[in-house]
């Protein structure tokens, strides 16, 4: 799961070729390691919390980890991106602590880059889809907006901590669901099933409309 607020910028910040931000440095492979190491009970302590890890171990290990949720990436890789993007620390012992929950991707401007092309990419999916389904609700996909045009603009401060607290909620019970009914999870190993993206946002719009 990813974290932030829409990037600040010129628009030419957002020029990038389509090959290049469909395939740069797997943000989305990032979120779900962060997802795994916070929901996965091989990476938990007994207290449900995530475990400090070592590159390699016998039992849970940082390399087993980042090849259940990024195969296409190195472990080496991964730790890399992580230190960068300070979502983990490696302590004196080489034990690596991971710092948060989800991908604080505004701390970088090419994923945040990516980021906002592909939640664009994910909410215009949504509204051709629903277009094209009519008034068919059982073909809808899920998509409600709270509307209020004579807001209290004093409040907003207010309300995007609101939006932060129940929206992060909401998130992260999304990312646990989902990842029980994901390939990583371990119940999906049928060649059978079929495998597809899905993607579940909270945004916050303020100005006119």
């Amino acid at each position: 799961m990813t974290d932030g607020r829409f990037p600040g910028g010129s628009r030419s910040s957002l020029k990038l070729p389509f090959s290049d931000w469909r395939r740069f440095p797997n943000t989305l492979a990032i979120s779900d390691l962060l997802t795994l190491w916070h929901h996965d009970v091989s990476y938990l302590d007994h207290s449900g919390k995530p475990l400090p890890l070592r590159m390699r171990s016998s039992h849970a290990s940082f390399r087993s980890l980042a090849k259940k949720a990024a195969p296409s990436m190195t472990a080496p890789q991964m730790l890399t991106e992580l230190k960068r993007l300070k979502a983990v620390r490696v302590d004196a012992r080489g034990q690596i602590h991971v710092r948060q929950r989800s991908l604080q991707i505004y701390n970088d401007k090419r994923h945040r880059v990516i980021h906002t092309l592909t939640s664009l990419h994910g909410f215009i999916n949504t509204l051709r889809h629903n277009l094209n389904a009519g008034s068919d609700n059982s073909k809808q996909l899920f998509q409600r907006v709270a509307w209020n045009s004579d807001f209290d603009a004093t409040q907003v401060p207010k309300l995007k901590i609101w939006v932060g607290r129940y929206g992060q909620a909401l998130l992260e019970s999304a990312d646990g669901w989902m990842l029980k009914n994901s390939k990583k999870s371990g119940r999906n190993s049928k060649k059978s099933v079929s495998l597809t993206g899905v993607s579940i946002g909270v945004y916050l719009s303020v100005g006119s409309h």
